[in-house]
């Protein structure tokens, strides 16, 4: 691909990009922080005058990624995640190093679009209401890079990292503050977590192998651990009142509840499942494999839900025996079809003449019937919501506070919008170890509804 079918590629693939995403981030003082903080790291690449496009998405999905062209992204969400600037230089370092070594443009570029539905429940080609799935959550938007280009990536971000004189271990720490973020997402999932996995959901796992060898390159370049520039009240300033989380306009996540104030509907997902919304779908995820995406979409009036699901929806799908049933005074159909390994479920509840909202569930046959009860619970609490409950949904903020003589990880989590591992979200916002606190006078992040 020559350098000119890069940038074609890249600015094709732009707008999809921020549709996925939910749009660029509209903070232009941030934005153009980002902004300073790459053209820092680019004069130290071997291509300081190449093209670079950095955008800030809004979303609240943690990750990274970087298109043929120099088109270079990074979300709100791993900004929050991040500690201070030398962390988020090397995220983009990293990137810019996937660019330089043409890594998106070897990759194939048909893999735009594909998502841990989109590959696992596509299975029935042609069905639109499968096929729909692509994107889901921005995660696995892009094809995975190889073992050795990730690799790669590494060690020129954190080359990238020292010749633009920031610290050049701060990547370790964010690979570790990676690592530490989807163990507890696997933990409030109650789902195993293997560290040394090559976790296919992500596209920036932060494996200890990954870690390892980002300290020694980090030796390698001869700078000492904090010789070299962190900037973190800087970095904390910057940050300071972001939005945390989904924008109320794409509906919000609040502990195992889905509410969208705008759309005035919400539910509630069971125990150890846990909730990523997306511009275009939310994906409900439990254990052992257990999946649910839910959106919406328009509908004929006069048409019967069950005809919806069966000869709009789901035409062409073979499907069990329809089903017809109501939930919280709507009603809706269902039937069953089997998806590649999964055994599925489609639903289909009429909130409106015009309007309808679906479920599309999986669960894998050694679960055999073991998440029915659960998915049926989150089914069922599908309702509307009223004008007043609709006004009092508020955006969540990144807050930056100082730890007063006393302060715990404990007692700072209760601070957090949280009613669940607490503690452990503090912890790992802020990088802290499992057991670590933090020192009195340090500046942290909490997360706050305002």
């Amino acid at each position: 691909m020559s350098a000119e079918q890069e940038a074609r590629a890249g600015a094709q693939a732009h707008p999809k990009i921020l549709e996925v995403y939910g749009g660029a981030y509209q903070d232009q003082k941030l934005g153009g922080y980002v902004a300073d903080i790459t053209a820092r790291v680019v004069k130290a690449t071997n291509r300081p005058d190449g093209p670079y496009r950095v955008t800030v998405l809004d979303s609240p999905v943690v990750n990274a990624f970087a298109l043929p062209g120099g088109y270079v992204y990074v979300t709100r969400g791993l900004m929050a995640l991040a500690n201070d600037e030398a962390e988020l230089a090397s995220v983009i370092g990293h990137e810019i190093g996937h660019v330089n070594a043409r890594h998106s443009a070897q990759r194939q570029t048909a893999a735009l679009g594909t998502s841990l539905l989109g590959a696992v429940l596509g299975a029935v080609v042609g069905s639109d209401a499968l096929n729909q799935i692509a994107g889901l959550g921005g995660q696995g938007l892009l094809a995975s890079y190889s073992r050795d280009q990730e690799y790669e990536a590494d060690m020129l971000g954190v080359r990238y990292l020292a010749g633009s004189d920031y610290d050049p271990y701060a990547a370790a720490g964010f690979l570790e503050s990676m690592g530490a973020q989807q163990a507890l997402n696997a933990k409030v999932r109650n789902a195993e977590y293997d560290a040394s996995r090559n976790d296919w959901l992500a596209s920036h796992p932060g494996t200890p192998d990954r870690t390892a060898a980002a300290v020694e390159h980090a030796r390698g370049t001869g700078v000492a651990p904090g010789q070299q520039a962190r900037n973190r009240n800087t970095y904390l300033n910057a940050i300071d009142g972001m939005l945390y989380g989904d924008d109320p306009k794409q509906g919000v996540v609040r502990d195992r509840e889905f509410i969208h104030p705008e759309m005035r509907f919400a539910f509630n997902a069971p125990p150890r499942f846990a909730i990523t919304n997306s511009a275009r779908a939310v994906l409900v995820e439990g254990p052992d494999g257990t999946v649910a995406q839910f959106d919406g979409a328009k509908k004929a009036t006069g048409v019967e839900i069950g005809d919806y699901l069966t000869n709009v929806w789901a035409s062409g799908v073979r499907l069990s025996p329809l089903e017809r049933f109501t939930v919280n005074g709507m009603k809706a159909a269902t039937a069953t079809t089997a998806i590649g390994k999964y055994r599925g479920r489609l639903v289909a509840i009429e909130y409106a003449p015009d309007r309808v909202y679906r479920f599309l569930t999986g669960t894998l046959p050694q679960a055999g019937n073991r998440y029915d009860a659960a998915l049926h619970s989150l089914i069922m609490s599908f309702r509307k919501i009223s004008v007043a409950e609709a006004q009092s949904v508020r955006p969540l903020r990144v807050v930056i506070v100082t730890v007063r003589k006393g302060d715990t990880a404990e007692t700072l989590g209760r601070r957090m919008i949280y009613s669940d591992f607490q503690a452990e979200r503090f912890r790992v916002l802020n990088g802290l170890g499992p057991n670590a606190q933090p020192a009195a006078g340090q500046r942290v992040k909490i997360i706050v509804g305002k």
